[in-house]
């Protein structure tokens, strides 16, 4: 006689039921890895650019599979800048068609542009260097070299063809170098190359400074400077520019005092992407006079560079004066006090200002400044107006 065994209820009905079970696991997670590879992946764009408003740069877009589960996994953090950062180097971060700029700052950590508090980004520290080694790359396609006068007047001789491109607008045109000793003499060709540098200018003429690239053929771009002002001697006819320009170079100086302009210096290191290398070992005065040649020249980014470590409301303060303003006329700061052995340091500086509504004021700032050890770069701590 065989026994049988019976099967509760209960457990024959649960047999029954986890092919079905099973199927249903299954199929539920075939949705979640279809919709996983269906979501759209995360683009990362860098670039660099002469400032955070220029409309011209040089980038390159990433699909990184190890950038993306980074950035998805990091947390966002909301902050209030307490110093001023500058920075060549931006990540725009687009998301599900959601596009989001960060300045990139020199430890890699992402601060993003727009209205205080600022989200702050700090991914690891591998990817943070992989974005500055991309940046770094980026910036010797985007900038000039700095070539000294020595040897630039001899790459762009008299006579000679270029092309003048600006670092902000990205705009360029054809001139030719048609005198200058000590820097390039140079006339735009034609009237739709006038044309084009008067709208560099926004359709008024100029002595502010502007950083450019001069390119000549079959050589690398040169970092330079130029003003918009026609004026002195004419050679080009019929090109609507009534005299020449000037472009500076590295070390070249103006014709009537035989020294170097400190605006178009500031400007050729600018367009060399080299701003930074110049300011840090700058002493105070030094430093003072970079700062009132930013507000004279209206350009936000080499304020930046100037109060970069600076206090943030250092920034505010200035950029309110600046917008109050159409230029400077400062003295050069005394440079002969030794703050070798100090951790502070006050310059007064004698200016007139050319404010916006008319009426020249004329007054004393005492600029103060502070480091954290003698071998530290100095930081604009403050203005007394």
């Amino acid at each position: 006689m065989r026994s049988c065994s019976i099967l509760p209820a209960w457990l024959a009905v649960v047999l029954t039921l986890l092919p079905l079970i099973g199927s249903e696991a299954g199929s539920a997670g075939r949705a979640y890895a279809e919709e996983k590879e269906q979501q759209p992946a995360i683009r990362f764009t860098i670039a660099v650019q002469a400032s955070e408003e220029a409309s011209l740069a040089t980038a390159e877009t990433f699909l990184r599979k190890d950038w993306e589960r980074a950035w998805r996994g990091a947390e966002a953090k909301e902050q209030t800048a307490d110093t001023v950062v500058y920075t060549d180097s931006f990540v725009n971060v687009e998301d599900s068609g959601a596009v989001r700029k960060y300045a990139l700052r020199e430890d890699g950590v992402l601060l993003e542009l727009g209205p205080a508090p600022a989200r702050s980004v700090e991914l690891p520290a591998g990817i943070r260097r992989q974005w500055l080694r991309q940046a770094a790359k980026l910036r010797k396609r985007h900038y000039g070299e700095a070539v000294p006068w020595s040897e630039a007047k001899s790459q762009v001789p008299l006579k000679s063809y270029v092309d003048v491109v600006d670092l902000e607008t990205g705009l360029s045109f054809r001139a030719q170098r048609r005198a200058g000793s000590s820097h390039a003499d140079v006339q735009p060709l034609t009237k739709s190359d006038t044309a084009v540098m008067k709208q560099i200018y926004g359709g008024t003429w100029s002595w502010k400074r502007r950083a450019i690239l001069v390119r000549t053929e079959g050589r690398p771009p040169i970092a330079s400077s130029m003003h918009g002002m026609p004026h002195g001697g004419d050679g080009i006819p019929d090109n609507d520019f009534s005299g020449h320009f000037c472009i500076h170079f590295l070390g070249s100086s103006t014709h009537r005092s035989g020294q170097e302009d400190m605006a178009h210096q500031l400007m050729v290191h600018k367009a060399a992407g080299k701003l930074q290398e110049l300011l840090r070992p700058a002493t105070p005065a030094r430093l003072a006079d970079a700062l009132f040649v930013a507000l004279h020249q209206q350009d936000g980014a080499l304020l930046r560079a100037v109060l970069h470590g600076a206090p943030a409301p250092t920034l505010e303060a200035f950029g309110k004066l600046m917008q109050t303003i159409e230029g400077v006329r400062a003295e050069s700061a005394d440079g002969s006090v030794d703050f070798a052995e100090s951790l502070s340091a006050e310059v007064a500086v004698k200016a007139t200002l050319d404010g916006r509504g008319g009426g020249l004021k004329r007054q004393t700032f005492r600029v103060k400044f502070a480091r954290d050890t003698v071998s530290s770069p100095w930081t604009i701590s403050g203005m007394d107006m």
